[in-house]
């Protein structure tokens, strides 16, 4: 019996893939499958699941002939899969030798449809344990979920430097029959994660807290999260309109939503300014200007109180609030760490 099916969507990645198909394979558990969905990869990628897939009956590859993103890679997995369980991997991530093990004998002993646990957030020259905020074996049941879980992962309780509970996939494993007809928005192509998790959580009766840390999330020059996105903000949008009306009906998802756009808000500005951006100093300024003065995002600012808040994030919010533009970019692209 497959325990496990590991969906992993590849994509320009040949430098980190060995190291990722190397620490699947090297898993504890061995009852997994391990599905490669190479998008189109213009590298050798191919080439090196091809060599993998030779040595290991457990792992099966499927190609597309042109590249269609990230969602569509991971849905298609989602169709080919044969495990209890369902989990995802990226590509240029690894993860530690017992995850999945520990993470399906907790779904076991919990008896829960979804588990998940922490991740180590690995950049070139630190690595950070990311706090999850739960200890292992808490268990939360359907009104849990809804009225503990999801709120902590939108955001936190107020408008913060700190990041939620990670809406990232790969750091939970979810029963394949929760999933059911679930599947990625494929046109989201940049958050997609959280609105997938939301949509499977609200269909689960029990999730568990694992408060280990398995998985490596890595931070790299191409990382997708840390270069400029022509989906952004339009995905940011698509993603959280649908989130909030999952949730209509909480009055604090309601409140945390507004702190999650805020958040998302600054996310847009800065987008402009990453690495990649095909935008000049002054068009940048226009853009963010233009995105700043948008009746929805004024609207998420006009109660916010700046100066109540650490220095760093009491400026962001205040230049939002304000809809100060060129100050915006100019310290995202001159002034603040990208990375």
């Amino acid at each position: 019996m497959i325990k496990v099916s590991v969906i992993i969507p590849v994509y320009n990645c040949e430098a980190f893939l060995p190291q990722c198909i190397d620490s699947l394979r090297r898993q504890t558990l061995e009852e997994i499958e391990m599905i490669f969905v190479c998008d189109a990869s213009p590298d050798n990628s191919l080439e090196i699941l091809r060599e993998a897939e030779a040595k290991d009956s457990r792992i099966r590859v499927i190609t597309f002939e042109q590249n269609r993103g990230v969602s569509a890679a991971r849905n298609a997995g989602i169709d080919m899969a044969q495990g209890e369980y369902v989990i995802f991997c990226d590509s240029d991530d690894w993860i530690e030798p017992q995850m999945y093990e520990r993470l399906y004998d907790m779904a076991k002993e919990k008896d829960a449809d979804i588990t998940f646990c922490r991740v180590f957030k690995d950049y070139p020259h630190k690595q950070e344990n990311v706090p999850l905020g739960f200890d292992t074996g808490a268990r939360f049941d359907r009104r849990a979920i809804r009225d503990t879980l999801i709120p902590a992962m939108l955001s936190k309780e107020t408008d913060s430097d700190e990041l939620p509970l990670s809406g990232y996939t790969p750091r939970n494993l979810f029963r394949r029959s929760v999933i059911g007809a679930h599947r990625f928005r494929e046109d989201i192509r940049y958050a997609e994660d959280l609105l997938f998790i939301v949509e499977c959580m609200l269909d689960s009766y029990a999730a568990a807290a694992l408060d280990e840390a398995y998985y490596h999330y890595r931070f790299h020059g191409a990382s997708v999260t840390k270069r400029y996105s022509s989906h952004v903000p339009e995905s940011h949008d698509l993603s959280n309109d649908a989130i909030a009306a999952l949730l209509e009906g909480s009055e604090e998802c309601a409140r945390r939503m507004i702190v999650r756009r805020r958040k998302m808000a600054v996310t847009a500005v800065r987008n402009l300014c990453y690495p990649g951006t095909p935008y000049g100093f002054i068009a940048r300024v226009k853009k963010a200007r233009a995105y700043m003065n948008r009746r929805d995002v004024r609207s998420w600012f006009a109660d916010v109180k700046p100066f109540s808040f650490p220095p760093k994030l009491a400026m962001r919010l205040f230049l939002m609030k304000h809809r100060m533009a060129f100050a915006m970019c100019f310290l995202f692209t001159y002034i603040f760490d990208r990375v």
